[in-house]
């Protein structure tokens, strides 16, 4: 695997390179083709790779960090010509360059990539996300409001490889836009060979439509509301578990459907099957799908499958406690696109600098009572600066990587699946910083 990874950084790397050098290719990334054509103490590699070190602290303290981290003391900026510097890069790079890696991983690792039953298993969330109140900020993406006022809040939305733990796609919006309308504008987004989950908050008969008439259909598990339907009520309200049928449009749906240049009518049916699941507080729930075989997709582990959605909800806990990525290093709309999107590619880059360490685990897990996994709070923290000398600094790739792995390893805990512990935080209502008992910032 860690030559899997030096062949990623690699292309991570010469890409950065070719933005930079290359006029053409930069000026794609830049609001005017001349943005970091002069040769300056902030060229384009040196303001990517101080968001890609997720500033977390004051400004001032993050650059001259930042500057002594890579031996260049006597160049230290300003943070007032840092935040210049940065609003010329179009948050756009990080895109491509999340794009890129998530790419090469899939062709590097192909045989080592998990997948469940021939697929990849995706799944589809969004969260209210915490931006700076910055009268630009509150303008473009709105507010939370409630009695005592509003509270500046974006919206996130994500594709997550729940098996292999990447963010396949990741974006911010407004908040008034809804997850529905977001995820629908992205289907192309979801590969042909992926199983894609989503939770009762998504299903919509211009969803499914939308899924299941596509060149190659998309292969989805969604649950629904009981009342989403009359086909789901008659289906909740008989002794059936497991039936395929035919579910018709509402008049919203149809127009919608037409808005988009489809053609529908009351009589455009599409088969969907649909499955009751018992969970264990007694609550029934209905799940929706278009994996139709009975008996290669089981009730049974069709209702496991679902159960595996709850990842991307941790995958959210790690990147706002965790990275922090609601603490942005700047007031500006364009600053908080660029310290998000940069977050989920260090992300991701953490996530495949992790899958070196796999074979020793498993060796350290085979003579223990648990199975160990990297203490990813802390490992964030051990990527910090280092992540400087992989795109940054000229080196040997093998012997960073090996580094950042050592480093990793030391830092190891036990996964006890099955700990319940209740953890109660109380938050004050007001104050920039709070502390919780059960959690401490590593970076």
């Amino acid at each position: 695997m860690v030559n899997a990874n030096i062949k990623i950084i690699e292309q991570l790397k010469l890409f950065l390179n070719m933005v930079t050098s290359n006029s053409e290719i930069r000026s794609l990334f830049t609001k005017s083709p001349s943005d970091f054509s002069r040769e300056r103490k902030l060229p384009l590699s040196k303001v990517v790779g101080m968001l890609i070190n997720l500033p977390k602290r004051s400004l001032s303290i993050e650059l001259r960090s930042f500057f002594e981290s890579i031996g260049e003391v006597d160049s230290i900026c300003t943070k007032g010509a840092f935040c210049l510097q940065r609003t010329k890069l179009n948050p756009l790079f990080f895109k491509v360059w999340n794009d890129l890696l998530i790419e090469c991983f899939y062709d590097q690792y192909r045989s080592d990539i998990q997948l469940w039953e021939g697929f990849r298993l995706l799944a589809v969330d969004g969260s209210n996300f915490s931006v700076p109140n910055s009268h630009e900020a509150l303008a473009h993406f709105g507010s939370a409001d409630n009695q005592h006022g509003g509270v500046p809040m974006a919206r996130v939305m994500q594709i997550y490889d729940v098996l292999n733990g990447l963010t396949v796609w990741g974006d911010i919006f407004p908040r008034a836009y809804s997850e529905n309308a977001i995820i629908t504008d992205h289907i192309n987004r979801l590969p042909d060979d992926s199983i894609t989950l989503f939770d009762r908050g998504y299903p919509s008969y211009s969803l499914i439509y939308l899924l299941i008439s596509e060149e190659r259909p998309k292969h989805f598990l969604m649950r629904c509301k009981t009342t989403f339907s009359k086909e789901v009520k008659n289906f909740v309200s008989s002794n059936q578990i497991d039936i395929t049928t035919t579910i018709y449009p509402s008049c919203e749906a149809i127009d919608k459907l037409r808005g988009q240049g489809h053609i529908v009518t009351p009589k455009t049916g599409i088969r969907v099957r649909m499955l009751k699941i018992l969970l264990n507080n007694g609550e029934t729930e209905v799940l929706l799908t278009n994996l139709y075989d009975q008996t290669r997709f089981t009730q049974k582990k069709l209702g496991k499958l679902y159960f595996m959605r709850w990842k991307i909800e941790t995958a959210f806990g790690r990147q706002k406690n965790q990275m922090q990525m609601e603490i942005s290093s700047g007031h500006k709309v364009i600053c908080i696109q660029q310290d998000y999107l940069a977050g989920l590619f260090v992300s991701n880059l953490q996530i495949i600098i992790e899958k070196q360490c796999e074979e020793k685990l498993k060796h350290i897990s085979e003579n223990r009572a648990y199975k160990y996994k990297i203490n990813r709070n802390v490992s964030w923290a051990m990527l910090k600066y280092r992540i400087l000398k992989i795109f940054l600094q000229t080196g040997n790739s093998l012997e960073i990587l090996t580094e950042i792995e050592c480093l990793f390893m030391n830092n190891i805990e036990p996964v006890r699946s099955e700990r319940h512990v209740v953890r109660t935080t109380v938050k004050r209502k007001r104050g920039k910083y709070q502390t919780f008992t059960n959690y401490r910032r590593a970076i």
